[in-house]
This record gives C-alpha cells, sequence and structure tokens, in this order.
C-alpha cells in the first residue's frame, strides 16, 4: 500500500438504515472485502463509499477531495478515478463486447474512436479475456459477461474501483475463476479494490476486511483476524455464513 490516502471517512452514515454506527476509516490501497450480514446493508455502505449515495451524517474524501460541493467538472473527473461496477447496470445488449467496453471511454471522451478501440482490445488482451470481441453480450457465458463489465469500468484507468457482489449466482468453476481474476488481473490495475461480497475465499486473500454489522463497523487487517474476533455480531454472523468451506476455519 502507499501512503498516500486515496479513501478516508469521518463519522460517516449511510442514508436509509435502521440507526447505523457510524465509520472512520482510512484506506491508502490494496484489495479489501465488505463483508457483513445483509446484502442491503453491504449495497448501502458500498454506495456511501464510492460516493454515489449522499450521507445521512459525516464526511468522505476520496483522492483527497470532499465530495460536498463538487461541481459537474471536477464530478466527471472523478468518476474517471473512481469506479463503480454494479449488476443493476448491465451491458449494452445491442453492443458487441468490445464495444461495450470503448463505451465509458467515449463518453468521456479520452480518445479518438481508433485509439480507443486501440485501448479497449490492448486492455481485453492484457486481462486474458476469452472471447470474441464481436461477440454480444446474449451468446456470452456468464463468468465472460462479468469479465467485461468490470473491464468496462478500467478502461477509464480508475484508481479506486468499488465492484457489489461480483461473484454472486456463479457456480463453483466460475466463481473460483473470477476470484482468481480479481486477486491476479484487477488488483495490480487499481490502487484501490473494494468488494462486497460474503465470500470467505475471496476475503482470505485480502489485504483487509471492512465488517459492517447492524450493531458496528470494523476494519480487521486480515480474514483471519476477522475469525479471531469474539464480539457477539462478528460471532453471529460467522455462525450464519458457515459451510463446508476450509476458509470459514483458522489456519
Amino acid at each position: 500500500m502507499s501512503d498516500e490516502v486515496l479513501l478516508r471517512a469521518e463519522g460517516l452514515v449511510p442514508a436509509g438504515l435502521d440507526a447505523p454506527p457510524a465509520l472512520d476509516l482510512v484506506l491508502s490501497g490494496g484489495l479489501v472485502v465488505l463483508a457483513g450480514p445483509g446484502r442491503e446493508r453491504l449495497r448501502a455502505w458500498l454506495h456511501t463509499l464510492a460516493g454515489l449515495a449522499p450521507p445521512a451524517a459525516g464526511n468522505l474524501l476520496l483522492l483527497g477531495r470532499p465530495l460536498n460541493g463538487t461541481g459537474a467538472h471536477r464530478w466527471q473527473q472523478l468518476r474517471r478515478r473512481v469506479g463503480y461496477v454494479s449488476p443493476a447496470v448491465p451491458l449494452l445488449s445491442i453492443m458487441s463486447g468490445l464495444r461495450n467496453v470503448m463505451l465509458p471511454a467515449h463518453y468521456h471522451r479520452l480518445a479518438p474512436e481508433h485509439e480507443v478501440e486501440r485501448r479497449a482490445r490492448t486492455l481485453l488482451g492484457e486481462i486474458a479475456y476469452d472471447a470474441d470481441h464481436d461477440t454480444l453480450p446474449a451468446h456470452m457465458s456468464e463468468l465472460q459477461r462479468r469479465h467485461l463489465l468490470i473491464a468496462r469500468a478500467l478502461i477509464l484507468e480508475p484508481r479506486v474501483l468499488l465492484l457489489e457482489q461480483p461473484l454472486d449466482g456463479l457456480d463453483v468453476p466460475a466463481a473460483e475463476a473470477l476470484r482468481n481474476y480479481l486477486v491476479e488481473k484487477v488488483r495490480p490495475r487499481v490502487e484501490l479494490l473494494l468488494v462486497a461480497a460474503n465470500d470467505a475465499l475471496l476475503a482470505r486473500r485480502a489485504d483487509a476486511v471492512l465488517f459492517a454489522s447492524r450493531q458496528s463497523v470494523r476494519l480487521f487487517d486480515s480474514w483471519a483476524a476477522l475469525l479471531a474476533d469474539q464480539a457477539a455480531d462478528v460471532q453471529r454472523y460467522l455462525e450464519m455464513e458457515r459451510r463446508p468451506c476450509a476458509a470459514l476455519e483458522p489456519n
């Protein structure tokens, strides 16, 4: 991790939750997994930490900039450097995989058409995307569509990337392939990768785990540290998530 603070939360409280705890947080980089009971709670925290939803209280600084009072131009610049991938924003069905990846670059007017296409093809080659670039999303596997959703955000070369439940609904082989993709291909391309996912196997490979429950929100420096914590809300979560999985057991 670098010394520069990429994300700072000061007394941050998401809107729309029932009396959530306030969060003080400093992140300078790495892979951080946001985990805890309740999908809507995790989504609210992730939206707030991405600056997509105004908080009920507190302050958020992204890349050293407070979001309060950010003008339209600065907001557009910030969105180039802070990416967000959500299943609620799918690929466009009428565009090929390549054109889907090029779309954000066109929106932000990064370069002429031929240069954007060159960058997109280079990116897809570097992340080992294994589908025909001219294929429509409907003719791809679910894993290929997940790869493309993330590549669409990476085309802008963000410094911070937040992912909402990227492993949801995948079968075991596809989920393992996407975990490896996140750790080996995506993580080196961004300074801070924050992933909301109740997935022990991914959390075990993370640099830190941000645990959010109704009672508390805390940063653990490893999955092992969360497993060892005896707080009641943590233990309830682990028991709820427990399955035949070695990652849920101490090393």
